[in-house]
Parts: structure tokens; sequence; C-alpha cells
């Protein structure tokens, strides 16, 4: 009896990793709202926005900005590119240590 309750303790052990709840992530790294932007500003539909196409969107912008997040240098911003832009834009700046 003891050897069958030993084993059936040894095959919980091990098979208790198999039953663990796995919990999955979204696919797309692109948050929605920084999907709609992209798509409104996306104006020929090339999947990349422009100099042009960012600042027809906000004239604030700069080259220098735009450069910033050009990560790959193409002259043009990619959805991953653009939202981390987006990122910075909308994040608050963490405050000073006190």
């Amino acid at each position: 009896m003891i050897k069958f309750v030993l084993a059936s303790a040894t095959l919980a052990i091990f098979a208790a990793p198999a039953f663990a709840q796995v919990t999955t992530q979204p696919t797309t790294s692109t948050p929605p709202a920084a999907e709609d932007k992209f798509i409104k500003h996306d104006k020929d539909g090339d999947g990349a926005l422009s100099v042009a196409e960012v600042k027809a969107a906000d004239a604030k912008v700069t080259q220098a900005d735009f450069d910033k997040y050009d990560g790959d240098k193409s002259q043009s911003l990619s959805r991953e590119e653009f939202t981390k832009w987006v990122e910075a834009k909308t994040t608050p700046p963490a405050s000073a240590p006190g």
C-alpha cells in the first residue's frame, strides 16, 4: 500500500506542471488606439508613415523628432516605430525621486 501511495504522489508531483494554467498574450504589439491613429494618418496606404504624413497630423513635428523614432532609418515610421512614438507622447514622465 505504501508503494502505491508513493507512486501516486510521485506521479502527481511530476504531472502538476502539465495542468498549470497557461495564459496567452495578444499577438498584436500595436495597441488599438495607436493602430487607429496609424491607419488614419497613412494616407497612401503603404503601411508606413512618411515625415509628410506625420507633419500633416502634427505640424509641430520636426525632422529631428521623426528621426528619433525612425529606428531603421527608412525615412518612414513602421507600425512599431509609430507605437513607440505614441507611447512616448502619451506616457507622463517619471517623477523625480523625492
